[in-house]
């Protein structure tokens, strides 16, 4: 059973946590900037081994088609998606990340560490990242993360 300490220690990760990835995703403020729901598609479409359907990403996300479909539209619009027809059903269409989706991602990801590591190169001499960086360690062996 967790103690007072172990939830004080999860809240203060909770809160760290919260407050660090509201900050990242204002860092990276360019006109590709998606919103939450996006981001949720994409992760779906990054973690995916084959082209998805739309229906089936209303489902993994609990999200109405129309919605969807606008969140699909706006990707689409920024180039982040691929649209192909099903090769088992030619009415349906199947969606991936585009190889410019990739890369937009991957610039946002390396703009908001670049970020974070001049934050942390400022704040903090060599013992404190030493610290952090065990703490990192020991959060990373944590199993179902």
């Amino acid at each position: 059973m967790a103690s007072k300490t172990d939830k004080a220690v999860a809240y203060g990760i909770r809160e760290l946590v919260s407050r660090m990835h509201k900050r990242l995703r204002r860092q990276v403020n360019t006109p590709d900037q998606i919103s939450l729901t996006e981001v949720n598609v994409v992760s779906v479409l990054m973690h995916s081994q084959e082209p998805v359907s739309p229906s089936e990403l209303c489902a993994q996300l609990n999200i109405s088609s129309q919605f969807m479909s606008q969140i699909l539209n706006r990707l689409d619009s920024i180039g982040f998606l691929v649209r192909k027809p099903s090769p088992a059903d030619k009415r349906k269409v199947l969606i991936s990340l585009s190889k410019t989706g990739f890369a937009k991602i991957d610039e946002m990801r390396q703009q908001k560490e670049e970020w974070l590591a001049n934050l942390i190169a400022e704040h903090f001499d060599a013992e404190q990242k030493k610290v952090i960086q065990k703490a990192l360690d020991l959060l990373s062996n944590l199993p179902d993360l």
